[in-house]
């Protein structure tokens, strides 16, 4: 408060204290026609929403980054960014020479198997007929066997290698697991990409979403009601509701992370637009607004002055929820709209008539930047 303010504040004190004997005795009831005593009197307002508002952007619920599940080299790109795609829609090709090399490898693998188990197979048929008649020693028809199993197991082996070279060629081409939208492309023909590494990032279609980061102080806030305005479109207001909010706050900037979905899930809403998210403080709305020179404790608990019939004082006890700078706010004892003692309470009494003055310039000016 300037010096100013604090001036005219003791004088007021000043003239309420020249108007009005004080009586040590608090409790002791105004005498009948007794000199009204002057105070400044205040109205209850409900606290104002103390709710915030966090600035995010609009994202996918679900986005893709897409990646080759082999390396080689781009030699075709058929998607940009912003474009729209369908599930099954091709958007990259590696070069397939190397894999038609390592496939056509891999099938003279098989056929040489193929041969070599077919000729362990006709060992075994003969050893056996031999080793029926006593021709063949039985260590000599164990060895055809196992002979056998190996060339079984190389079979296997060689059709397994030849079934993996095969997928690896089709892994060249990368597809659109989903419908969407491709937000960003990484890469272009030429280009060489290592197994797994991001090419292009893919926003599926559906539900969209408002993400924005909260303040380990304003945290509680999260789950309360949300309304969500575009920063190009302020005048449109839309529902959101939280979908997803982080355990952990980010080690650097110490916010949490929090999504809303937004609408009914469904919104056109340009990803990456930026956009507002505004959560009440439902809490704070419930409670009422008070100057803080109308509390008064006369020992037995704070409570204020209320002015009854525009003349006559009542003590009723409050709740204090906290205090501000100018204001307390209470959570129980008063009701908006009620007329209270801003200024002289510690001079009255249970009952005293009271004279209302005018409110000076700066407690108006101060109330209605408060409201």
């Amino acid at each position: 408060m300037s010096a100013g303010k604090n001036l005219l504040l003791m004088c007021l004190l000043g003239l309420l204290a020249g108007c009005n004997q004080a009586d040590d005795s608090e409790a002791e009831a105004a005498p009948e026609g007794a000199q009204p005593r002057l105070v400044l009197a205040a109205e209850v307002h409900p606290a104002a929403n103390r709710g915030a508002t966090f600035t995010g952007v609009v994202a996918a619920r679900t986005e893709s980054e897409l990646g080759f599940r082999v390396a080689g080299k781009v030699i075709e790109r058929r998607i940009d960014p912003g474009q729209r795609v369908n599930k099954g829609d091709v958007l990259l090709v590696l070069d397939v020479d190397d894999f038609e090399l390592a496939l056509r490898a891999a099938n003279n693998r098989v056929r040489s198997a193929q041969a070599s188990l077919q000729q362990a197979r006709d060992d075994e048929k003969r050893y056996r007929e031999l080793a029926e008649k006593g021709a063949v020693s039985r260590r000599a028809f164990d060895e055809v066997v196992t002979g056998l199993r190996v060339a079984e197991a190389n079979m296997a082996s060689a059709r397994a290698d030849a079934a993996q070279v095969e997928n690896q060629r089709g892994y060249s081409t990368l597809s659109a697991d989903a419908d969407g939208v491709i937000t960003d492309v990484l890469v272009d023909r030429g280009q060489v990409v290592a197994a797994g590494q991001v090419v292009a990032t893919l926003a599926h279609s559906g539900a969209r979403e408002a993400v924005i980061s909260i303040p380990e102080t304003q945290r509680h806030l999260a789950d309360h009601n949300a309304a969500a305005q575009l920063f190009g479109d302020p005048d449109t207001v839309i529902p959101a509701k939280l979908r997803e909010l982080s355990a952990a706050a980010d080690p650097i900037t110490r916010t949490y992370r929090a999504r809303y979905v937004l609408g009914d899930g469904e919104a056109p809403l340009a990803i990456g637009s930026t956009i507002s998210i505004h959560l009440d403080d439902s809490a704070s709305s419930a409670l009422t607004r008070v100057p803080l020179g109308a509390l008064y404790d006369r020992g037995q608990g704070v409570g204020v002055w209320v002015i009854e019939d525009a003349s006559r004082v009542r003590f009723t006890p409050v709740t204090v929820a906290s205090l501000g700078q100018e204001y307390a706010l209470l959570s129980a004892g008063l009701e908006e709209g009620q007329q209270i003692v801003a200024l002289g309470a510690h001079l009255l009494h249970e009952g005293d008539a009271v004279e209302l003055l005018p409110p000076p310039s700066w407690a108006v000016d101060s109330a209605a930047r408060t409201l």
